[in-house]
């Protein structure tokens, strides 16, 4: 009985302390480290079913028209994601190496932090030394902060 006391308390504990700076911090995360895998649970599941969408477009095109799909993922990932990338590998596993594309100053240029919560929604903006910036649109969606929208995403898609 009193373990489950104490592994209760850890699990609210847990909760209290998942803010949305933190979630901000696990996507830069899964972007240096090109962890696809993450993205389900950092983004809302709104859009990453929109990704995934994506994705089914773009393997429905690889079957079409292989050297028009080719074409299309070389102008706009410069290679680093081919049509056999499509053939071969999960959602996730593709998500990783298009997170190769974003170019992310280190975290330890991060000059100020700003979130703004109202209610169940939230806005993190990181700046940067030189100016730059990055921001992010979450929700409250399953007992976590999510991510609905980035300034990053631009970069990607």
């Amino acid at each position: 009985m009193r373990i489950k006391f104490i592994a209760f308390l850890f699990s609210i504990t847990a909760v209290v302390y998942a803010s949305p700076l933190d979630t901000a911090y696990d996507l830069l995360d899964a972007v240096t480290y090109q962890d696809g895998y993450a993205l389900e649970e950092i983004f809302t599941s709104d859009l990453y079913r929109t990704f995934t969408s994506f994705f089914e477009q773009v393997r429905a095109l690889v079957e079409l028209d292989p050297a028009l799909a080719e074409s299309i993922l070389y102008n706009r990932y410069g290679g680093r994601v081919t049509i056999s990338d499509f053939q071969g590998l999960s959602d996730q596993e593709i998500f990783g190496k298009i997170m190769g594309e974003i170019c992310l100053q280190p975290e330890e240029q991060i000059q100020q932090e700003s979130v703004n919560m109202e209610g169940r929604e939230a806005t993190v903006v990181f700046l940067y030394f030189n100016g730059a910036s990055i921001s992010f649109r979450m929700v409250w969606e399953n007992s976590y902060w999510r991510i609905a929208d980035t300034s990053l995403l631009a970069t990607l898609f």
